[in-house]
């Protein structure tokens, strides 16, 4: 009997022992972790889980909402922004027996882009038709097929940003000896469409011709330049799916420049670039940081940030980041009043891109029960012009961009509003 009791003695202690020891579990604290922003404008940021025992667990990190999980590792990990803006970074830490997480928001500031932005027509269907991308000689998007010694890129008295191409016929030949073809743009075999480019300098002949080489070819001209900055253009009929936009220009001994070359659907020529709207700043260019200047971000101001990277058109966009479902109005960016003739038509547009996020028009929030809605437009990966026509019922209007409704990212620019 005694020899039993000291051997269960024994064996309890030796129980007791293991259990309090080498398999002690180690229990999962609240998560914790330090942020290191980077010095001046950068997305480079420093994240640091310093939560006790952090190795005993599997942990993993979440930069943006709705982005990508990234596990956690010993010691700093840097993530890269690739946009501005307020971010929410979210730590979340496994156990076996259950999971925590904790959350910070950091703002990201990053440098405008290294190219000089420039105000656009979103509506051209020519990729790079203003000349700004490129490197010396080379303009992308464009082929220059034949002289291409004769094209040089002109940064002296561009029309419309930093760029345009500048001709030097020394003889005069064929049309087609000095040839600056575009690539392939999509069109609606059948459709109506208008190319339109601008020149200036000695009294050329210039020619625009579709798809050279490929068949179904048209041409238009030929266009005599003059010492200033004119407009021309013509229209024609696609003949295929896509097509290709040829200036020929070797038919004249001359020297001369052209940029702005756009081609868009319907019968007439786009203007030159600008914001020409009754909105003021409705191409959200003036204004410093998160501030639009015209604008007022009536609520939820902080989900409003200003976008130097992912823009349509000039330098700045707005973005918005709903962290939520809500209430149209309560992410909401009013306008200031501008001049409206009571009774007559006008017609309000703007640009989307981003999440498949909800956003309406309104007029005249709280004035006087002169409201009018329209919506909801549901935005697209793809930049996307949303228009809404409304009738004026008063002699000042303003514009409302009401955009609370659905949690989600997107971005908004070329905001105009035109008499009918």
């Amino acid at each position: 009997m005694k020899t039993t009791k000291i051997l269960s003695f024994l064996c309890l202690s030796l129980a007791f022992w293991s259990c309090s020891d080498d398999d002690a579990v180690i229990e999962l604290t609240q998560p914790q972790f330090t942020v290191t922003a980077p010095e001046g404008e950068s997305g480079f940021f420093t994240f640091e889980n310093t939560t006790p025992n952090k190795e005993e667990f599997y942990s993993f990190w979440e930069f943006e909402v709705g982005g990508s999980k990234v596990i956690d590792q010993n010691g700093p990990l840097v993530y890269e922004y690739k946009s501005s803006g307020s971010k929410t970074v979210k730590l979340t830490m496994v156990s076996t027996l259950t999971n925590l997480h904790t959350s910070q928001n950091i703002t990201v500031t990053l440098p405008p882009p290294s190219d000089i932005r420039h105000l656009i027509n979103p509506e051209n269907l020519l990729a790079n038709g203003y000349f700004g991308e490129g490197e010396g000689n080379d303009f992308t998007n464009w082929g220059r097929n034949n002289g291409a010694d004769r094209m040089t890129e002109e940064r002296s008295e561009p029309l419309v940003g930093s760029r345009a191409v500048k001709i030097n016929n020394d003889v005069d030949g064929n049309e087609w000896e000095t040839q600056l073809v575009s690539d392939a743009f999509p069109t609606v075999d059948g459709e109506k469409y208008t190319a339109s480019v601008w020149i200036k300098g000695s009294p050329v002949s210039i020619r625009f011709s579709t798809n050279p080489g490929v068949g179904g070819d048209q041409y238009a001209g030929n266009y005599t330049a003059t010492s200033d900055w004119a407009q021309y253009s013509w229209t024609f009929i696609a003949n295929s799916a896509t097509t290709l936009l040829a200036l020929d220009m070797g038919k004249t001994k001359g020297t001369f420049i052209i940029d702005a070359v756009e081609v868009v659907k319907g019968e007439v020529a786009l203007p030159l670039p600008s914001n020409d709207s009754e909105l003021l700043n409705g191409d959200l260019e003036a204004g410093e940081e998160n501030d639009f200047t015209n604008w007022s971000q009536n609520n939820g101001a902080d989900r409003m940030t200003q976008e130097t990277v992912d823009v349509l058109s000039g330098s700045r966009a707005l973005r918005v980041n709903n962290g939520v479902d809500g209430n149209e109005w309560e992410a909401q960016m009013v306008s200031d009043g501008f001049a409206t003739e009571n009774g007559a038509d006008y017609t309000v547009s703007l640009w989307i891109k981003g999440d498949a996020v909800s956003v309406r028009y309104s007029t005249n929030p709280g004035a006087n029960s002169t409201e009018q809605y329209a919506g909801g437009y549901i935005a697209s990966a793809e930049w996307t012009k949303y228009a809404w026509t409304f009738t004026a019922n008063s002699d000042t209007s303003s514009i409302a961009l009401d955009m609370g409704k659905t949690k989600g990212t997107f971005l908004i620019d070329a905001i105009k509003v035109v008499k009918n």
